[in-house]
């Protein structure tokens, strides 16, 4: 039997254990598991986690796809996992000034131009389409993901302190899926100099809002997810990390002025008194330039399979990347 040890135990780790053969001995380990209370460190908790188009590489983009299509099964045949179907209304002001620039041009399902007439309160924008979406709430989505994923036989193993990926070898596994997102930064035997990061702040407040949107600006991205459950996730200010960190009040009252000039028909008031704020969010996100890290390496005799940096796309490319991973994993199992 394979055994697979995953280094990683948010979106991506997890996404890859779904796609993995079931016969397979899988253990993840990481520091935080689903269900612990979210530190800053672990991204998958504070995500916004609603699908958007993003740019990249063909494989980049056939990822995303890929867990677009995924994950809007998932929604059609797991309600209790929190994911919803919706859809996008995908602004530019910046990136294209025709929509038959955009990579997803008539390939992502539903994908419709949109007249200016057609736009939300009067809004303006170079490009303007819509297309479906989907979103979810990870802190119901990570626990159920891992019970779904123990239910096949899925090990979960929680270690404190990890250094090196060498430092997991004594686990006996045949390959190893370094999905540790920032650790990779500072794994010894990694150290991954091509990882930026970013501060990334964002609210979950009280609205019936059933839509998703997306306004991509030259100042920053406005997006708006309705999570169909009675709350919405408003986003997103992303500042360095060396900054000083925002103030709950100065968060809001930003986050509130942009849902506001976005959707002013959806979110009446520019006003934080107005609003019931239900989580603030606050995360630091990894990004590999310049491109996601998805590839096999040999690191002293552990066959490795690196799978990160994907910065705000954890949940768009989950388990698209999962698939390629499990590609690459049958690329060592089958390969003498």
């Amino acid at each position: 039997m394979t055994k697979v040890t995953i280094f990683g135990a948010g979106i991506t780790g997890m996404s890859i254990a779904s796609q993995l053969p079931r016969n397979y001995e899988i253990t993840i380990v990481a520091r935080d598991l689903p269900g612990d209370d979210p530190t800053q460190q672990w991204c998958s908790p504070w995500a916004c986690a609603g699908w958007v188009a993003l740019g990249g590489t063909p494989l980049e983009q056939k990822m995303q796809l890929d867990s677009l299509a995924y994950c809007s099964k998932l929604a059609k045949t797991t309600p209790e996992s929190s994911i919803r179907c919706s859809e996008l209304t995908d602004l530019h002001e910046v990136g294209a000034t025709s929509a038959k620039e955009l990579w997803y041009h008539e390939i992502v399902p539903g994908y419709q131009e949109l007249s200016p007439a057609q736009l939300p309160n009067g809004q303006t924008a170079d490009v303007a389409v819509k297309y479906n979406s989907f979103t979810l709430t990870p802190a119901v989505f990570l626990p159920w993901l891992r019970g779904r994923l123990e239910s096949t036989g899925v090990t979960f193993k929680r270690i404190e302190t990890i250094n090196s990926l060498g430092a997991l070898s004594y686990l006996g596994h045949d390959i190893l899926i370094n999905a540790s997102g920032l650790g990779s930064m500072t794994l010894r035997d990694v150290q991954d100099e091509k990882i930026i990061t970013d501060r990334t702040y964002t609210a979950v407040v009280k609205s019936e809002f059933g839509g998703s949107f997306v306004r991509r600006a030259a100042t920053g991205y406005t997006y708006i997810f309705g999570r169909h459950d009675g709350t919405a996730v408003l986003g997103g200010i992303s500042e360095p990390v060396d900054n000083k960190r925002r103030s709950t009040e100065s968060t809001r009252t930003e986050l509130v002025r942009m849902a506001h000039a976005g959707l002013p028909n959806d979110f009446r008031s520019d006003r934080v008194s107005d609003y019931t704020f239900v989580t603030d969010l606050e995360g630091i996100r990894p990004l590999r330039l310049p491109e996601v890290r998805v590839e096999k390496e040999v690191i002293n005799g552990q066959k490795t399979i690196h799978a990160y940096g994907t910065t705000a796309g954890g949940y768009i490319y989950s388990f698209g990347l999962g698939r390629q991973v499990a590609r690459l994993v049958d690329e060592y199992v089958f390969t003498h």
